[in-house]
């Protein structure tokens, strides 16, 4: 039988084609991708980059910030700003440039570190020092050095150390370690430093702030063995570095041929004192010089992007800069919008601790702003409302196109987008009222410092303004104060930062809490009347004190005052019904009585008390928590003497009193327009700031009506500020406090409203370590409320006295 034979398949060969094909296709382009690289690559590069485009941003004006009336408060200044950009093909001897730039622009520097510091900051900008230690110095330099060099180890001792001794050698080579301690290693390192420092007499430091690398200094210094333990990993890499850093040092035969600024750079590697013998002119030079080097050198910036290296130098600058460019490649001068603050006619400071200041991004939050589209150069709020409303002043910056050639020198500039001004912001304020509540702080701080009886302790005053009904803030005013528009002049600047802006820099109103003192008293009622412990009309015989838990409280008038109910309590600012209030509100928790705290807790929050307010300022404290719980502190607390708040909570809850019973969140701004270019030309409104309810308080209203009525007869005769408000045209509510500190001074407090019968204005008045014991709170803080409630009466006419203006007085005719 025949064999059948099978039909061979052609599948292979026609794969055997594709592949061919393909192989054929992709060594066609292979060679047309070698030829436009090997060939026509250095045509296309040229033609590339014959003509670049880069963004250059250009800052847009900032929003201004307005008070009620329009009036301009922070607005924008040009002034000249020295920029340098790094011309790429050009080969600039930036050192040089800095050299020339400082013996013309005027020195903000008026402080200087050691000659180890400016040695450091020599190497660690790249630059030199002019020293000449002559034949006999540098000898002694290199015998110096090499005795740091022979205690270096070798190479191939490194692997044999102990972790500690690895840590130890890598420092004395001047390598940077990372922190090598755990929590116990840290405990145990600070327990032999104490004790060695004790035992030599010398003062111990606070350890809690001193940094890992510190704290092991200051161990290798005193020849102090520490225990710590390096990863695996960690001591791999660690050995690795310190063997490299080995080999690059010299031998000690090999100073023979070095320099004395080589000398220098291994004097800064070993950490060394040095005396650089330079005269103080030639020291303050080199700082100089090298403040300007390193603005020139920040490494944030791409290279096209101009740094600022001097902003607001004056006019003369510019001329000898403009007459010596050719000598200043890179340099350039340009007229650029910087900050300009409202000052008082009589040139006082106006504003300083609301309307903020700004500046350079900080490197540490640099990526986070670039993420929001800012770019390095740009300038942000740090503090008051520049920061709270940054996204809303903040303009949008234009594009400038520029075009480059292929060594990066600009060819030609087209504007692309013009910047957008930020929008601009108007105040609740009428600025002739901050004006007029300024000036009356500092006047009666001043007149009531010289007084014999006044603890020198006292040194600063605060005092708020609000509109109980709108939350809107009228004046916030402390004393001391200083210029905000120092921040944008370093020289003066520099000059007065420890002495009088570094102690005035906080916001008291919302970082500092205070002790409230009696002016917690209006709640103490509020909240025993709500709680059922006591009724408006009931009566307690004060004999001078009462018996709390295993201690005796006392009032604050030895005998006390006899008998007194709410209203009374408050007008005489009674301890002892405070106290009673207390036990009652104790007994009735029983054995667990430790729970009737929680009862002020809520109170507290109701009234804005212990918690944040929502002012539109940034870093808004909560106050501070007494965490004791023992019986008596109930009564501590219900005299003001217990929990911690911020002037700008005591205005929140004393607002809360006058308007009746509303939270209402206290704010400086009322409006945000659209920014303009024309000054005369008000905006378009974007947004307009309506009161804002945060909530009612849970306390009856007719309670409430109680303790406004006792803080009235606070200002009537038998009251304890009557005197204060004496003779004015119309009615006051208000409360005095006098807080212990524990301290030999104690805090005066005044609160208040007016008029009583309906509330226009809330105050609130602080002096913090103004009274010696037995003295009146009344005497420190009195004059202040007083003379502010008589300026807005008068900026105001018949907002305080019901619609009633007096006749102007009579003037003199010309």
């Amino acid at each position: 039988m025949e064999e059948t034979k099978e039909p061979k398949s052609h599948i292979p060969m026609r794969l055997n084609i594709l592949f061919l094909i393909v192989f054929l296709f992709f060594a066609a382009i292979i060679l047309r991708l070698a030829f436009v690289q090997l060939v026509e690559g250095e045509q296309y590069r040229h033609e590339l980059e014959k003509f670049s485009i880069r963004e250059l941003p250009i800052s847009a004006p900032r929003g201004r910030i307005l008070d009620k009336n329009g009036v301009v408060l922070v607005s924008n200044k040009p002034v000249y700003t020295v920029q340098y950009v790094e011309e790429q093909g050009k080969d600039i001897d930036e050192e040089k440039v800095a050299d020339r730039l400082a013996k013309i622009l005027i020195p903000d520097i008026t402080k200087f570190g050691t000659d180890k510091e400016l040695l450091k900051k020599t190497i660690d900008l790249r630059s030199t020092l002019p020293v000449a230690f002559g034949k006999d110095g540098t000898s002694k330099l290199k015998e110096q050095i090499t005795a740091k060099l022979k205690a270096v180890p070798k190479q191939e001792d490194v692997d044999k150390m102990t972790d500690f001794q690895l840590v130890k050698t890598a420092m004395y080579v001047g390598l940077r370690v990372r922190s090598p301690f755990d929590d116990q290693e840290r405990r145990e390192v600070i327990k032999k430093l104490s004790a060695h420092l004790k035992a030599t007499g010398q003062q111990l430091p606070d350890f809690n702030n001193v940094s890992d690398t510190e704290l092991l200094k200051n161990a290798i210094s005193t020849n102090l063995e520490v225990n710590l333990t390096l990863d695996k990993e960690d001591r791999t890499d660690l050995a690795k570095e310190v063997k490299a850093q080995i080999r690059l040092l010299p031998s000690p035969t090999g100073l023979s041929d070095k320099s004395d600024m080589d000398l220098l750079r291994l004097v800064n590697l070993f950490g060394m004192d040095i005396d650089l013998r330079l005269s103080e002119e030639q020291r303050q030079f080199q700082w100089h010089k090298l403040s300007l080097l390193q603005e020139m050198r920040s490494p944030q910036l791409a290279s096209y992007i101009p740094r600022r290296v001097k902003v607001n130098i004056t006019q003369a600058e510019m001329f000898q800069i403009e007459e010596r460019r050719t000598e200043l490649p890179g340099i350039s001068v340009e007229l650029e919008p910087v900050r300009q603050i409202f000052k008082d006619p009589d040139g006082s400071a106006f504003g300083t601790h609301f309307l903020g200041y700004i500046n350079a991004i900080k490197p540490e939050i640099l990526k986070e702003y670039v993420a929001q589209g800012y770019n390095a150069i740009d300038r942000i709020g740090v503090t008051g409302l520049e920061s709270s409303y940054e996204r809303f002043l903040r303009g949008k910056d234009g594009i400038m196109d520029v075009h480059v050639n292929k060594n990066s020198e600009t060819v030609e500039k087209t504007l692309r987008r013009a910047p957008e001004p930020g929008n601009d912001l108007v105040l609740a304020l009428d600025w002739r009222f901050q004006s007029k509540v300024e000036a009356i702080v500092k006047e009666e701080f001043e007149a009531f410092k010289k007084k014999p009886t006044t603890p020198k302790e006292f040194k600063d005053t605060h005092v708020l303004v609000m509109n109980p009904n709108t939350g809107e803030v009228l004046a916030m005013a402390s004393y001391p104060d200083y210029d905000l528009n120092l921040y944008y002049d370093r020289k003066e600047f520099n000059k007065v930062y420890s002495t009088l802006i570094l102690p005035n820099e906080s916001n008291q109103f919302i970082y500092t809490p205070y002790p409230p003192a009696s002016t917690y008293k209006p709640l103490s009622v509020m909240i025993a009347l709500q709680e059922g412990l006591t009724t408006p009309n009931e009566t307690i015989n004060d004999r001078g004190g009462l018996p709390v838990g295993t201690s005796y409280k006392r009032n604050w008038k030895a005998g006390g005052h006899g008998i007194v109910n709410a209203r009374r309590a408050l007008q005489v600012s009674n301890n002892t019904y405070m106290y009673e209030m207390a036990v009652r509100l104790l007994r009735r928790g029983g054995d667990n009585w430790i729970k009737q705290f929680s009862i002020l807790d809520y109170y507290n929050a109701q009234f804005g008390l212990g918690v944040k307010t929502g002012i539109d300022l940034p870093g808004e404290k909560t106050g501070w928590e007494n965490s004791n719980t023992y019986y008596g502190n109930l009564a501590d607390a219900m005299i003001g003497q217990y929990d911690l708040f911020t002037p700008m909570q005591i205005g929140q809850y004393v607002s809360t009193i006058a308007n009746g019973g509303y939270r209402i969140r206290p704010h400086l701004v009322n409006e945000i327009r659209r920014g303009t270019t024309d000054p005369k030309k008000p905006g378009q409104t974007l947004t307009l700031i309506e009161p804002q309810v945060l909530n009612r308080v849970d306390i009856d209203p007719k309670y409430i009506q109680v303790v406004r009525e006792g803080m009235r007869l606070v200002t009537q005769p038998g009251g304890t500020v009557s005197r204060a408000f004496t003779g004015l045209p119309f009615t006051v509510a208000a409360k005095s406090g006098t807080a212990q500190t524990g301290k030999s001074a104690e805090n005066a407090l005044v609160v208040g409203f007016a008029p009583y019968e309906n509330p226009q204005v809330v105050f609130v008045v602080i002096a913090p370590n103004s009274l010696r014991d037995g003295t009146s709170s009344s005497d420190a803080t009195g004059p202040i409320a007083r003379r502010l409630l008589e300026a807005y009466n008068e900026l105001n006419p018949g907002v305080l006295t019901h619609g009633v203006v007096p006749p102007p007085s009579e003037t003199t005719q010309p």
